[in-house]
């Protein structure tokens, strides 16, 4: 039986079909999205994804930083998280309330204890003695535009006064940036952003869940391991990817601009400051179409150039270097060696264009550029009245050494020293004054009061202890690590720097640890409730140098009362409790730090530890595994499980566990000495002096080692050995 055709009245509308096809392909998967997300919120799974999050005690509501808010942003084993904070929801009466915004610079990195946001609070209770004063940093290492836009959104639903943001250093190796290892580079900002939205969502979560457990996941890193993370990934300054990075930072702090004006918060941008004199670049590229002659024509002069700068000759190392520029100039090291040269010979403006643009030029591109600064200061002329720009930069300049900021104000290329800090904190706090409302100026000190740089050191314990643990960090933790060892005149920079810090070790005795004790007593004095304080000196009297464990008990009790979400204060006080032999209090804190964050190596440490104190050598085994799964480099869990394992009569196990740990710590000295004591105890006496010549070579003044090798090789070696590491 033929079909009879539909007249045209009977066939349903294009458009019919098209909505049709449209529910069965958007609606109904989104549908079953909802149901999804409705259900795991219902059962209370996984996460917050906000970035600040609320607590009730005793009836009254707080807020703190999420401590996973960065697993939407970095996988779990990488993961960033804020500076402790706490505030209540509800706004004390007539306060005035800032979150301070940004990356690591604006963290305060290496010590947030000293950073801009801390130095701030102190201007503004200075000048303000009868203000009231939030000020809360909610920055976090490694962030660009994309995170910084999302923790805005959290900080404006709890009625701030103020937004400060210092950022733009990671624009580009930051999450979603071009340079990153993090997460992939996308064109469309509204992809990039959906994506960040729904990676807030429970589904996504357990989405991450089942690919973690099902391994088909595979992280590039498994632990933080810094910058050096990045160097694979050279972006060139005419890469196509960085114009799409500008583009999304502009149009990141247009949306800033615009959440901000539509609650009516006031938002100060501040341009950033880099270490132009004293960074040399990380990475440097020739251009792409330098052929095969005109790279040896290149190298011939800037060889030539490297010689005269080495014996001196600058103005003449200066003509061999602008004969190699004219034959590729993007080569970012030859830009800093003009630079320099130009500097020496007192040609200032010349050496001040070099050195920018070697920082243009470096293909590792940790340091905010002039594109940079030009984009945040066209996002502060948005809005009249509501966005504010704090020039930090030029203010950098007018501080520094013909205007070419360098090591005077910076600890390493981007990173501030106190001073450096200071003067940011200074150039803010003018704007702030500018847009404070009328009932807050009334209540202004007199102009006298004085606001230095001396004044906030002492309000905030800055010594020369604390000089001093930074000058190391940045040492031990940046330069001595790559990319910093790719950079030009490395040796002589750690030279320079080992000698800063041995002159400051020979100035701090006895009576150093007693000041520094004695100003963290005056600072507690004038500031009792900063959490802060009390977490340095609890340090302090925790450390070898002191040892006051009982006394250091008390000011971490506070730190954990003040911030009850702080995992770090609960591993402190299982440390000093497990100083003080009270091993179930050690366990059941470190136990509780690991509640809160489970990825804390110290804590499994302190566990393992504490555990095997008791005999329980199972738990102990455990968890100094878990220890190394999470901290590969951590000498004392190798060396603890070797122990344990060696009593088991595991020789071989436990020898094995030692040279494991030298792949990670080859200059850990305890390391070479337990594996040549165990070599030795195996029959393996040649190998076991070896051990025992490298352990010497790493602490040639370790009374132990020199009694065990004058013993096992007739005392024929203790000289040379002891010269040779000289």
């Amino acid at each position: 039986m033929q079909k009879k055709d539909l007249n045209p009245a009977e066939r349903p509308a294009w458009w019919h079909l098209a909505i049709f096809r449209l529910g069965a392909f958007v609606l109904i998967p989104l549908s079953f999205f909802i149901l999804i997300e409705l259900a795991l919120r219902l059962c209370r799974f996984g996460d917050p994804g906000s970035a600040i999050v609320e607590e009730k005690q005793n009836g009254i509501v707080y807020l703190h930083g999420n401590p996973r808010f960065g697993y939407r942003f970095f996988p779990k084993s990488l993961a960033r998280e804020f500076t402790p904070f706490r505030i209540t929801v509800q706004k004390p009466d007539k306060s005035y309330r800032i979150f301070i915004l940004g990356g690591s610079a604006a963290q305060g990195t290496p010590d947030p204890a000293f950073s801009f946001g801390r130095i701030l609070d102190v201007l503004l209770k200075t000048r303000y003695p009868a203000g009231n004063f939030e000020v809360i940093t909610a920055a976090m290492p490694a962030i660009n535009s994309h995170v910084v836009l999302e923790i805005a959104k959290d900080c404006l639903r709890y009625k701030p006064d103020l937004l400060v943001v210092y950022m733009g250093h990671n624009e580009v190796v930051g999450p979603y940036g071009p340079g990153t290892v993090f997460s992939p580079f996308f064109n469309n900002l509204s992809l990039l952003r959906l994506i960040v939205a729904l990676k807030a969502t429970k589904t996504a979560q357990l989405l991450s869940l089942a690919l973690e457990k099902l391994r088909v996941r595979k992280e590039s890193f498994s632990r933080w391991q810094g910058m050096e993370m990045f160097l694979a990934k050279q972006i060139r300054h005419d890469d196509p990817a960085l114009n799409t990075t500008y583009s999304h930072f502009a149009k990141n702090l247009q949306e800033l601009n615009q959440l901000s004006q539509k609650k009516g918060v006031k938002l100060i941008y501040c341009t950033v400051g880099s270490n132009l004199k004293d960074c040399p670049p990380f990475t440097s590229l020739h251009r792409n179409d330098l052929s095969e002659e005109e790279e040896q024509s290149w190298q011939k002069a800037y060889t030539k150039g490297t010689a005269l700068e080495a014996s001196g000759s600058y103005a003449a190392a200066i003509e061999a270097f602008l004969h190699a520029a004219r034959i590729d100039s993007v080569y970012a090291e030859l830009q800093f060696r003009l630079g320099r040269c130009y500097w020496i010979i007192g040609h200032y403006l010349e050496a001040r264009q070099r050195f920018k643009r070697a920082l243009e030029l470096d293909t590792n591109r940790f340091r905010g550029d002039d594109r940079i600064n030009e984009i945040i200061r066209i996002a502060a002329q948005g809005q009249a009245n509501t966005v504010y720009l704090a020039d930090a930069l030029a203010e950098f300049e007018k501080n520094s050494p013909h205007g070419i900021p360098g090591n005077e104000l910076f600890l390493e290329h981007v990173h501030l020293n106190f001073k450096g800090n200071h003067i940011l904190a200074k150039t803010v706090f003018d704007q702030i004054e500018v847009l404070l409302p009328n009932t807050l100026k009334d209540q202004k000190a007199e102009e006298t009061t004085n606001m230095g740089e001396a004044l906030c050191a002492e309000y905030l314990a800055y010594n020369a202890v604390e000089q001093y643990k930074i000058a190391e960090s940045v040492l031990n933790n940046f330069i001595r690590r790559p990319p910093f060892t790719n950079q030009l005149h490395h040796s002589e920079t750690v030279e320079e720097m080992e000698k800063t810090l041995d002159s400051l070790k020979n100035h701090i005795t006895k009576n150093s640890f007693d000041q520094a004790l004695r100003d963290y007593e005056e600072a507690i004095r004038l500031r009792p409730s900063d959490w802060w304080l009390h977490w340095k000196y609890a340090g302090l009297l925790a450390s070898t140098d002191v040892m006051q464990y009982q006394q250091a008990a008390v000011h971490f009790q506070f730190v954990r009362n003040a911030l009850p979400q702080y995992a770090d204060a609960y591993l402190m006080l299982g440390l000093v409790m497990g100083k003080l032999g009270r091993l179930y209090e050690s366990i059941m804190f470190n136990q509780k730090a690991l509640e809160i964050n489970p990825t804390i190596a110290e804590a499994y440490f302190n566990l393992g530890l504490a555990y095997q104190m008791q005999g329980n050598i199972d738990l102990a085994i455990a968890n100094y595994q878990k220890t190394l799964s999470y901290q590969p480099a951590h000498p004392r869990a190798h060396n603890n499980l070797a122990v344990i394992y060696y009593r088991q009569g595991q020789a071989a196990k436990a020898i094995a566990t030692l040279n494991e740990g030298l792949k990670f710590t080859p200059e850990d000295m305890e390391l070479h000495y337990n594996l040549a004591i165990m070599l030795s105890r195996t029959g393996k006496k040649e190998e076991a002096v070896e051990e025992l010549r490298s352990a010497l070579r790493i602490e040639p003044n370790a009374v132990k080692i020199q009694a065990k090798l004058n013993e096992w090789t007739g005392g024929n070696e203790k000289r040379a050995i002891t010269n040779q590491a000289r």
